[in-house]
């Protein structure tokens, strides 16, 4: 890349990460970003150090050169200022992954879907570096790829956690192994329908070289629209009961288990000795397994590692116990599907509702429609934030009290102020964060520290 002119488009931790690459391998970089200067001066000292120009305040004008390459962080949306600039600019137009991949010296394990997309990377990770691989996570799970493969010629293999996002601009992005591990209504603000986001998903799997590389929950691996996105052959679909089929599944006996090509199952790990709960992370534990084994990785060497793997803060962690509340952060829990999860991990099956439910956030157009039973069976009282506080509370109101905050720690007293002894004070929001906040985790660790100031824990 020595002397090519390389223009970044957004200087967020991926477009910071693709500019210090580029300039790397020698490239003549300039970032433009809209931000006010004073907000982006730590990141732009940093790469005006190095030798790379930034633009902050962009304002639409012209970009200083005819770029060579175009390189575009994902959270510009298309209609965006800059998005619309990408579309116009002479010469290829790429994300970050798609620029880190192509300076990556090791083979990339691929994780994409709604949800459990973190929790499937932390865990194969955690199991392929304690079985003795050499690896790193890296990907949308917060270390930019375009930061990772600047060590990958020291690595046995990248774990990568992948968004819809980052999969509407890669071109030749070819993990050695691709999992899709669900898909229910997120980002339609983005995507508009669940036809574009499915779409926009299966780019991963565009140059996989093999079905058996592609690893699919069992109802997706039957999906028509799916098949026809992956090369002739069968995928490794994974099924958090034995459907009969799947190659991964979870055992009448209660076991993660393979599915050997004489149908015979091999036992892995014991359900009970797992750290993790609920049936969803069942089934990302399978996933891993499964991508480990599509990644020609042996899944039996690195299964008794699983149960010594937690999840991580902001997902159903209980920040305190006290005066027999329990208080549960799973700030990560941004969409529909995520919270409902949450609602059926915590539930008592055969007893009252006992959950105090902070929810609300960001707006993503997705519809919060068909929980009103879930919300009856499992919740006794709402605590709405964010703006679209209003619409959760005209959709729910029928099925529940919903009460309306400005803020979230006037929703946590109110939730405590009606909490006693068995209940949980549950931060599952459904919503993304960036109305009130910089992110889930600068949420989760706000509802943390609000706690701990209660209760001095």
């Amino acid at each position: 890349m020595a002397g090519q002119r390389v223009l970044v488009l957004g200087l967020g931790e991926s477009g910071l990460a693709a500019a210090r690459l580029a300039r790397l391998h020698g490239a003549e970089v300039t970032v433009l970003d809209q931000a006010p200067a004073a907000a982006l001066r730590a990141r732009s000292e940093h790469l005006e150090g190095i030798g790379v120009e930034v633009r902050a305040e962009w304002n639409g004008a012209p970009p200083p050169f005819s770029p060579d390459l175009t390189i575009l962080s994902p959270g510009i949306r298309p209609s965006s200022d800059l998005g619309i600039l990408a579309a116009s600019v002479p010469g290829p137009v790429i994300g970050e992954l798609e620029f880190g991949f192509r300076h990556c010296a090791c083979p990339i394990l691929a994780v994409t879907g709604t949800n459990g997309k973190t929790t499937t990377v932390e865990l194969l990770f955690h199991c392929l570096r304690k079985a003795g691989y050499r690896t790193a996570a890296a990907g949308n799970i917060g270390t930019p790829l375009c930061d990772a493969v600047r060590r990958s010629h020291l690595l046995d293999v990248l774990v990568v956690e992948v968004s819809s996002f980052q999969l509407e601009s890669v071109e030749r992005f070819a993990p050695l192994g691709a999992a899709l591990l669900n898909l229910t209504p997120d980002h339609l603000d983005r995507h508009r329908t669940m036809e574009e986001y499915l779409a926009v998903k299966l780019r991963l799997f565009r140059h996989v070289s093999s079905a058996r590389h592609a690893v699919l929950r069992a109802d997706l691996g039957r999906d028509p629209r799916v098949m026809a996105a992956l090369p002739a052959g069968a995928a490794r679909t994974f099924s958090g009961t034995d459907d009969g089929a799947s190659a991964y599944v979870v055992s009448a006996s209660r076991m993660l288990c393979r599915r050997e090509e004489d149908g015979i199952l091999t036992p892995l790990a014991a359900v009970s000795e797992l750290r993790l709960r609920g049936r969803h992370n069942l089934e990302n534990a399978l996933a891993a397994l499964a991508l480990a084994d599509a990644g020609g990785f042996d899944a039996e060497r690195l299964a008794p590692h699983a149960v010594s793997f937690g999840v991580g803060p902001h997902r159903l962690e209980t920040v305190a116990v006290c005066n027999g509340i329990r208080f549960v952060n799973d700030s990560k829990a941004t969409n529909p599907d995520a919270l409902c999860r949450a609602l059926d991990v915590l539930a008592t099956p055969a007893g009252p509702a006992h959950i105090l439910l902070i929810a609300g956030g960001v707006d993503k157009g997705v519809s919060f429609a068909g929980l009103e039973e879930t919300l009856r069976r499992c919740v006794k009282g709402v605590f709405l934030i964010g703006t679209c506080r209003e619409r959760l509370a005209k959709l729910w109101n029928g099925a529940l009290c919903c009460r309306q905050h400005a803020s979230l720690e006037a929703a946590l007293d109110a939730a405590i102020e009606e909490a006693v002894a068995g209940d949980v004070v549950l931060l599952s929001p459904g919503c993304a964060s960036q109305d009130m906040f910089r992110d889930y985790a600068d949420r989760g660790s706000r509802f943390r520290d609000l706690v701990g100031r209660r209760f001095g824990a």
